[in-house]
């Protein structure tokens, strides 16, 4: 399965990628992450994590007993060409000893895509300071018209210290298979394959059979999917607007968007709580994503357009 997986993989993020020792499938992209963070933090061990991301990061940092050093995604300030991250803050953490940067791309929850600009600073630094970036691009073929994707692998980074963690999860809406897979530096693989023989022995070997079809799927079938969820978004953000006091980035890619709401007269867990209730909408808190986050909410509109 690698070697079927190895040429796709490489065509769509312009990796270089040895199916014998630079891909390993993983029981979901969660289950990536969890062996990526485990097989490069150690107690003790400084980690850049941009906030906001997705919040899985942070606690996996902190449950290997490493530090967390913050990076500032300014999302809704500046360039909208951009995703807003400061690089400033991202070099004093290397300079400060951060062995490793964590991030999404698109950004889990705001769904904004970091530019061709970013992502080559962003691998120069790490070159520079030698440091071991992980970035999940679980949403990156849902990429919307009008935007454009670099990967990290092609950006002239040394890829000895870039790992990519992809899978069929959400775009393609496989999450119950639990399948996703990690490639790039060999030696960041080889000790996920030793956690991974201890922790769980494999990736599910019938849910495997679906990877066949990845990046094979029929002909016009991924551009539709986007046209779909580019609808929904679309409609989300005009309703959006016509609130007094909301701010809100259009997301670029994936099925996320990140209101920063108005001023409240309740907690912000107290509205969600409502909403949960009163309205039967979930969303999740901005504080799971960072801890300045505190008047926004996630909503997932990767559903139903007429109940979304």
């Amino acid at each position: 399965m690698r070697e079927l997986l190895a040429p796709k993989l490489a065509d769509f993020s312009g990796a270089s990628i040895d199916a014998a020792c630079e891909l390993i499938i993983t029981p979901g992209t969660q289950g990536a992450l969890f062996l990526a963070v485990a097989a490069t933090v150690t107690a003790g061990d400084k980690v850049a994590i941009v906030r906001p991301d997705y919040f899985a990061n942070r606690k996996l940092v902190e449950l290997m007993g490493g530090e967390v050093v913050p990076v500032t995604l300014d999302y809704l300030e500046g360039d909208s060409t951009c995703a807003g991250i400061n690089l400033d803050q991202l070099e004093a953490a290397f300079f400060g000893g951060a062995k490793a940067f964590l991030f999404s791309n698109p950004n889990n929850p705001t769904g904004v895509v970091y530019s061709n600009a970013e992502i080559l600073q962003i691998a120069q630094l790490a070159g520079r300071f030698g440091a071991t970036v992980i970035v999940d691009q679980l949403y990156s073929r849902l990429l919307y018209a009008g935007h454009q994707y670099t990967h990290l692998p092609a950006a002239n980074a040394d890829t000895s210290n870039v790992l990519t963690i992809m899978g069929p999860s959400k775009t393609e809406s496989l999450s119950g298979y639990r399948l996703g897979v990690a490639f790039g530096c060999a030696r960041l693989i080889e000790r996920m394959e030793k956690l991974q023989a201890i922790v769980s022995l494999r990736a599910p070997g019938y849910c495997q059979a679906v990877l066949r079809g990845w990046f094979d799927e029929p002909a016009g079938w991924m551009q539709q999917r986007i046209k779909l969820h580019q609808e929904i978004r679309d409609d989300i953000l005009d309703a959006f607007r016509g609130v007094g006091g909301l701010r809100v980035r259009s997301s670029e890619a994936g099925s996320y968007v990140f209101p920063q709401l108005p001023s409240l007269d309740v907690p912000l867990r107290t509205f969600v709580s409502a909403l949960r209730h009163q309205a039967s909408v979930i969303v999740t808190p901005g504080t799971e994503f960072s801890p300045d986050a505190t008047a926004s909410i996630r909503l997932n509109f990767s559903q139903n357009h007429e109940a979304a």
